[in-house]
């Protein structure tokens, strides 16, 4: 079943053996828009730990593993499960990261971020300088209800954080949420930017260029999505848009097509077929979607995804493209216009990000979004009075304010390198003048003015949601730079407008009460920084140097002031916001009560002579062993205000809280072991004779034969590390193994006599994190000894039935088939290397030694797939 027309006659004269060889391919393009909401702290420029993603520590975290690393390296099988060969998904898949993500992964994953980098170069280098990914607007807002400054500052920016990953300009960019309207648009074409990617519901008409020119209607989604169509934007200025394919695109996102490659493959067989082969025209099958359905929405979606594109590969009549080769391949035929302010995630225009259009995820009965319109309306108040703030404040310390802050970009990507540069160029006296900080501060409130317009502000269904709540944090902190600035106060009026904005939940009734409960109380400033800083160093030890994420903490004196009665320390610190450089420094004084009660309080720095009066009244009150007299002299010098560990950032609080735990519990700890070796014969006995033991007395026994396992296992790493020889062949082992393996095993059985299961998670990690080390070694240097190391690192954990980083160790371990099939000489350097691989087969669940054996035959065969 064709379209119902015809390529018109004029492109076709003179070009048959160009039609006959393109159109005859399955040209197949896989868009992966990857992106989550930035959870960071404004404040503090981290994600705190998220406990609904638990175990992991975020959902960034959570989703990487699940979605972005495991496209990086997705597993072909068999039908046993066993691991054939390795695919990274990047370098076939055209994908755009946002920004913030991006940055995220370039902190906190290098691996990954590198691995994606280098796919878009391997795909540059194969599809002749046209790479898979492309830019996306900055901070994931609506452009279409962005005003003009705003947009073209989210252009500029994005295509500044392409370039700084990607190494080159960017041809396209994805539109958050795909929404459009004609200005948007021409600022892409001035830009440079060359193809967007819209829903086909976001066409409105199209026609071919030459030829048969009159117009069709594309109502329902009817536009031909096989092609690039030329978009004018008005005069010389146009830019191409790809429509994707509905009927793929939603069977990827919301369909089973992830649940098998066959699915996937059947449906880009089905949409290819729907195309008129009489019209000879190049054609490809393409769909956009959000990337994480690869892996995330859908677990395994990724390997489905590799296994649809092996096939292809092997397909002699498809070709897997990206969309900035197909347009320098094939001239653009036709022309469209599209339906204005429209997106691809709401049926009714942009009415999720304005209007309660009744777009939602679900909620409870009753539930309404009026919220929405009204917190825009807040946010743009505060927003336009920045922009007077910016304005006005700028005009004494920079020619070009505006310009300023879109060029303020390349000091977010690397402080380092670029922020005295840009002051040089920008600030009046450069980096020298005394305005530094304020005319950073006047930047980073313009930063967090774009960042309060998110789009998943307004994606979901009520105002006091983590992300409402997050784009009221930022206006938070814009708000705070710029009264810090010299800005009349805002609160006042935005609250007002936030009042409009009815919450569903009685307990909070509108978003002014949001804004005052969840908002506000989370503010993180300087002082509480000094505080977490006192804090842990009394929990802990003093630091000569202390990071807090955006703040360097730099003690410059410190009091131990004993612990009777209480325990105190006293000192001074100086703190810098490293964003803007400003510092000031605080005086401190905290106090431990015992358990987790602490009272810390804070005061900024004006004097050494107010440093020796309290020090002077802190040590008489010490000297009298008055508790009572010590709060006294705190709330006299200080104020009655204090933090307590309930304000220390929740990961500091947490790691806290164990080391005082792990202090108090080892005698604990210590008295169950004794109580078990004392009355072993006992149990024993009780045992024997069929009585069941008391479900408190197996908790002391699995935490006493959990601590000895680990002890042993932490024994074996150590023995590996410092007595291994290096000219002990692999599979060797040797006394010291032998008998902690003894040992194990006994333990492992002992524990099983009692009914217990061994806590090893811990330890378990550990014993990851180390062989990771170990194997990423051996892939740089083909070592004997190393290979033996993990061999019989690998053997424990077999023993022990825990598979600690399994997924990182099978990557490597591929890596390494590969590396050494691209230089056989490495793989001469371990004795019976194929033997080995058998061995990490066995225990990896993989069948790469067979790589190996065959590689003589096709060197380079898996390494092409990486």
């Amino acid at each position: 079943m064709g379209f119902g027309w015809s390529l018109p006659e004029f492109i076709i004269t003179g070009k048959q053996d160009w039609m006959k060889n393109s159109a005859e391919t399955k040209y197949v393009c896989v868009h992966a828009h990857f992106y989550q909401p930035p959870r960071e702290n404004p404040w503090t420029e981290e994600i705190e730990r998220e406990d609904s993603a638990a175990p992991y520590h975020d959902w960034n975290q959570r989703i990487n593993l699940e979605c972005y690393r495991a496209n990086t390296a997705s597993r072909l099988v068999d039908n046993q499960n066993r691991i054939l060969d390795l695919m990274n998904n990047y370098r076939y898949l055209s994908f755009n990261f946002g920004p913030t993500l991006m940055h995220w992964l370039e902190r906190h994953d290098p691996w990954v971020y590198q691995t994606i980098l280098e796919a878009d170069r391997q795909s540059v280098e194969a599809n002749g300088g046209y790479g898979n990914a492309i830019a996306q607007v900055y901070n994931h807002i609506i452009m279409p209800l962005a005003n003009q400054r705003d947009k073209l500052t989210q252009i500029r920016w994005g295509i500044r954080d392409f370039e700084h990953h990607f190494g080159r300009r960017p041809e396209g960019m994805w539109l958050a949420e795909t929404a459009v309207d004609r200005d948007t648009l021409l600022l892409l074409a001035e830009a440079g930017i060359k193809f967007t990617i819209l829903s086909p519901h976001q066409a409105a008409r199209w026609r071919f260029r030459k030829g048969d020119t009159r117009w069709r209607d594309a109502a329902g989604a009817t536009i031909p999505s096989g092609r690039a169509y030329r978009y004018s934007c008005g005069p010389g200025k146009d830019i191409d848009i790809f429509f994707y394919d509905s009927a793929l695109a939603h069977g990827v996102a919301f369909g089973r097509l992830l649940e098998h490659s066959s699915m996937f493959l059947e449906q880009i067989d089905r949409t290819w077929s729907l195309r008129d082969p009489l019209i000879g025209e190049p054609w490809l099958v393409h769909a956009a979607t959000d990337g994480e359905s690869y892996g995330h929405h859908f677990k395994f979606g990724d390997m489905a995804l590799a296994a649809a594109f092996e096939e292809l590969r092997r397909n002699a009549s498809a070709e897997i493209v990206n969309y900035g080769w197909f347009l320098s391949q094939f001239p653009v035929v036709a022309e469209v216009e599209i339906l204005e302010r429209t997106a691809w995630s709401c049926v009714h225009g942009l009415g999720r990000w304005s209007s309660d259009c009744g777009c939602h995820l679900g909620g409870e009965p009753g539930w309404t979004q009026k919220w929405r319109a009204p917190l825009r309306k807040a946010l743009e108040y505060v927003r336009d009075c920045l922009a007077v703030h910016f304005d006005t404040q700028m005009a004494n310390l920079c020619s070009d304010p505006w310009t300023a802050r879109d060029e303020y970009i390349d000091s977010i990507l690397d402080r380092k390198n670029h922020l005295a540069p840009f002051l040089e160029k920008h600030l009046r006296g450069g980096s020298r003048s005394s305005n530094v900080s304020r005319f950073l501060e006047l930047l980073e409130m313009q930063r967090f003015s774009l960042l309060m317009f998110t789009s998943c502000g307004w994606f979901f269904d009520e105002i006091s949601q983590l992300e409402p709540v997050l784009i009221l944090k930022y206006a938070a902190m814009a708000i705070r730079l710029a009264e810090k600035t010299g800005s009349p106060p805002l609160d006042t009026e935005f609250l007002r407008l936030l009042e409009l904005a009815p919450s569903n939940l009685p307990e909070y009734g509108n978003g002014a009460n949001v804004f005052l409960r969840a908002v506000k109380p989370k503010e993180f400033g300087r002082a509480k920084a000094a505080a977490n800083y006192a804090i842990q160093s009394l929990a802990r030890s003093a630091q000569r140097e202390f990071q807090i994420y955006a703040y360097s903490i730099l003690p410059q004196k410190e009091e131990d002031l004993g612990a009777s009665p209480v325990r105190c320390l006293y000192g001074l610190v100086s703190i810098k916001d490293d964003r803007t450089l400003d510092t000031e420094d605080f005086l401190y004084a905290v106090t431990h009560f015992g358990g987790l009660d602490f009272r810390c309080s804070v005061k900024a720095y004006l004097n050494e002579g107010e440093y020796e009066s309290i020090l002077a009244a802190l040590q008489d009150s010490i000297e009298e062993q008055n508790t009572i007299k010590i709060v006294r002299v705190l709330d006299e010098k200080f104020g009655t205000g204090y933090f307590g560990l309930e304000d220390v950032l929740k990961d500091l609080r947490a790691s806290i809280a164990l080391d005082i735990s792990r202090k108090t519990l080892g005698a604990y700890t210590d008295l169950q072991r004794n109580l078990f070796n004392t009355y072993k014969p006992l149990l024993l006995s009780l045992r024997q004779w069929g009585i069941k033991i008391p479900g408190d007395l197996r908790v002391s026994i699995r935490r006493v034969l959990s601590e000895e396992v680990e002890s042993l296992v932490e024994d074996v790493m150590m023995h590996e590390v410092e007595r291994v020889s290096a000219d002990t062949p692999w599979d060797s082992v040797d006394f010291f193994f032998r008998v902690h393996m003894a040992r194990l095993n006994s333990l492992k059985e002992e524990a099983k006599s009692w009914g217990v299961s061994l806590y090893l998670v811990e330890i378990s990690e550990r014993l990851g994190r180390f062989m990771v080390s170990v194997i990423s070694r051996l892939l740089l240097t083909f070592d004997e000894a190393d290979a033996g190391r993990l061999f019989r690192l690998l053997t424990l954990c077999r023993a022990l039935a825990i598979w600690p980083e399994t997924w990182k160790l099978q990557t490597l371990f591929f890596q390494f088939v590969t590396k050494g099939i691209e230089n056989p000489a490495l793989l001469t350097k371990i004795d019976r290397v194929e033997n080995f691989a058998d061995e990490l087969d066995g225990m990896l669940n993989c069948r790469f030694a067979q790589i190996l054996r065959r590689s003589s035959l096709q060197p380079a065969s898996a390494a092409q797939r990486t």
